[in-house]
């Protein structure tokens, strides 16, 4: 895969590495503006690009949140609700 190819490559995650001047500017304005560095740094973003800038939370964290926002419905709902999931493909 080439340059061009990779950088219009939507599903690829990206690390971004700050310099420690930059980073402890980030930093400060953050706290000014009551963010965290994450929150600011995609704040910043967006201002720039649009709404569409965002950092997807990792699989791990996508299936903690969905067994937390199950955590309490009842085992009687649970089956109603989950029940899809099992089923095979037709």
């Amino acid at each position: 895969m080439n340059r061009t190819a990779v950088a219009h490559d939507t599903t690829i995650a990206r690390t971004i590495r700050f310099p420690a001047s930059l980073r402890d500017r980030l930093a400060a304005d953050a706290d000014r503006c009551g963010r965290s560095f994450e929150g600011q740094v995609i704040a910043l973003l967006r201002r720039h690009y649009g709404e569409d800038v965002d950092i997807a939370p990792s699989p791990s964290d996508i299936l903690t949140l969905a067994a937390a926002s199950l955590a309490d419905v009842p085992v009687s709902d649970l089956r109603l609700l989950t029940r899809k999931l099992r089923e095979t493909e037709r």
